[in-house]
């Protein structure tokens, strides 16, 4: 978002010396801005014109997608519950906690 030569002749001319170096980085800054704005812009206008030109691709990336998240979420949940009956397991020996959990994994062995 640089500015056009009008808006930049109205600028004040800088007071110190100091100011000129602030100017320098502002230039620089408002430059790398511009270019992450053309980066952004650019791609969100290929994620547009892909959404909008091929249904079937839309489509087809979505459902590998789907397949991809429920399959990972089946085995992270499958990971997480085998960890947490072998922490239970392992708290057995505890005197209060390990009667509720033996009878808990009694009550899971009957149900098998």
């Amino acid at each position: 978002m640089s500015l056009k030569k009008e808006p930049e002749n109205r600028k004040l001319p800088p007071k110190h010396r100091g100011d000129e170096k602030r100017h320098e980085e502002n230039e620089r800054f408002e430059k790398l801005l511009d270019k992450l704005e053309d980066m952004t812009t650019k791609g969100r206008l290929k994620d547009i014109a892909f959404h909008f030109t091929d249904k079937r691709e839309v489509i087809r990336s979505n459902l590998i997608a789907g397949i991809a998240r429920g399959v990972g979420l089946t085995i992270g949940a499958g990971i997480f519950i085998a960890l947490l009956v072998l922490i239970l397991s392992q708290l057995v020996s505890l005197p209060l906690v390990g009667e509720w959990i033996a009878d808990l994994l009694d009550v899971i062995d009957a149900n098998r």
